[in-house]
């Protein structure tokens, strides 16, 4: 028999410990670590967290979530993207307080989930990286403490939610990264806005940069992707206490997500398997034509042109010339006539379709579509109502939409859109004229 000397055994018992306590397969336990060469990866195969350097770093390390079966890491989320660490010994562990941390050799603390109210520490608190790509934190297996979810940084992808609460009018927002390569917080966010009947805005900074059209209830928008019969759904529901974004996929095995980028573009990506490249499917906004209010009041952005143009409303007319034959378009433009105002009566509306209708609209309710357009015709502030159709959950709804004022940030889209009738003189109308009290079919 052979004895080993005292040292070696040592050395050996010290190699098994600290296998021991390194983490493995998808979770993390109380006295576990995952160091910078280390990973966690989801049940299934799909997702992967561990540390990361990005493409031109210094030695800086982030704490992240990336596909895991891609050849390009694309990076999911980020838990200390406002403090990298560049500590080589720096580890991710669950603290003595049942929080998830990372901390550097000497105990300092650059992340973490900051729970509280745990009192002494649980032994039954496990990180668990899922195959959706959630990191959650939680105890006796189903309660759940934390999940990265519900701290999104710049993709939104199936199972996350933006979200609004009306309680305390709180908006969970995901913001875009400081530059292609630097994950800590960009220019750009995104997020809900409920002052007026749903929108999804883009924020440059605390400047609105973006807007959507508006949304009511609940509404599908779907996208067929690249080679496949799959479509991806953009999903809004709200109730009397919140407002859910969600995002789904038709084929699960697709890889989908939805960016903001450092530009402040939000990018619809699909992995294309035969390329090993993500193709972009769609993007918002494309060109300056597209930001928020870029053409003025009574005007809009042509997109059905090759290149996106602002034009101006019909019956109306550049306030200052000189400044849209040089490209400036942010005075818009002005009546060529002046309504007539009394009663209405000359006055009509120009129908225009295909429109993202224009911001600050009143919604007025209990009103069919006459009763829609009376209210703007006998109002001489009224500029414009619509009266879309609209689905909120199994039922069809038709909202009244008027216009007070200026009319700001309206687009022709190429697709879609609504109709919207603008309030003008009747000389300005020609056979598109729409007087009161003309009976409208509606389909």
């Amino acid at each position: 028999m052979v004895r080993l000397p005292l040292y070696v055994v040592i050395f050996l018992l010290s190699s098994i410990s600290l296998l021991l306590l390194g983490a493995t397969d998808d979770r993390l336990t109380p006295g576990e670590f995952i160091s910078l060469n280390e990973t966690l990866v989801s049940d299934g195969g799909g997702f992967v967290f561990g540390f990361f350097s990005p493409a031109n770093s210094t030695g800086d390390f982030y704490a992240g979530v990336w596909y895991n079966n891609i050849p390009q890491r694309t990076v999911i989320w980020v838990a200390n993207r406002e403090k990298p660490i560049n500590d080589s010994s720096a580890t991710l562990r669950i603290s003595d307080d049942s929080n998830l941390v990372i901390m550097d050799s000497e105990g300092g603390i650059f992340w973490s989930t900051n729970l509280s109210g745990f009192g002494k520490p649980r032994n039954d608190t496990a990180a668990v990286l899922l195959n959706s790509g959630n990191l959650v934190l939680r105890a006796n297996s189903d309660n759940m403490l934390w999940q990265s979810f519900d701290h999104p940084t710049d993709t939104f992808i199936p199972g996350m939610k933006i979200q609004y609460y009306y309680g305390n009018h709180s908006t969970r927002y995901i913001t875009s990264w400081k530059d292609a390569n630097d994950p800590s917080p960009g220019n750009f966010s995104l997020g809900i806005d409920s002052s007026t009947p749903i929108q999804l805005l883009i924020w440059s900074g605390t400047k609105l940069y973006w807007r959507s059209q508006v949304w009511f209830g609940k509404m599908f928008t779907g996208s067929r992707a690249i080679n496949t019969t799959a479509v991806a759904y953009l999903t809004v529901l709200a109730d009397d206490d919140e407002i859910n974004l969600t995002v789904s996929v038709s084929d699960a095995s697709l890889y989908v997500r939805y960016t903001l980028n450092y530009l402040g573009q939000l990018e619809l990506l699909i992995w294309d398997d035969s390329s090993k490249n993500w193709r972009k499917y769609s993007s918002v906004p494309n060109d300056k034509c597209e930001t928020y209010g870029w053409c003025g009041q009574f005007a809009y952005c042509d997109s059905t042109e090759s290149v996106p143009t602002c034009k101006c409303m019909e019956g109306f007319e550049p306030k200052v010339q000189s400044d849209w034959e040089t490209g400036n378009f942010s005075a818009g433009c002005i009546r060529k006539k002046p309504l007539r105002c009394g009663d209405g009566d000359g006055d009509g509306f120009l129908r225009v379709e295909g429109m993202k209708l224009p911001d600050h609209l009143v919604f007025l309710r209990n009103r069919n579509i006459r009763d829609c357009r009376t209210a703007c015709l006998t109002n001489c502030s009224c500029t414009a109502y619509a009266y879309p159709d609209v689905t909120s959950g199994n039922a069809t709804i038709s909202p009244c939409l008027v216009w007070v004022g200026e009319l700001t940030d309206t687009e022709m889209l190429s697709s879609g859109g609504e109709v919207l009738y603008l309030h003008l003189m009747d000389i300005n109308l020609g056979m598109h004229f729409i007087s009161f009290p003309l009976d409208i079919i509606i389909s």
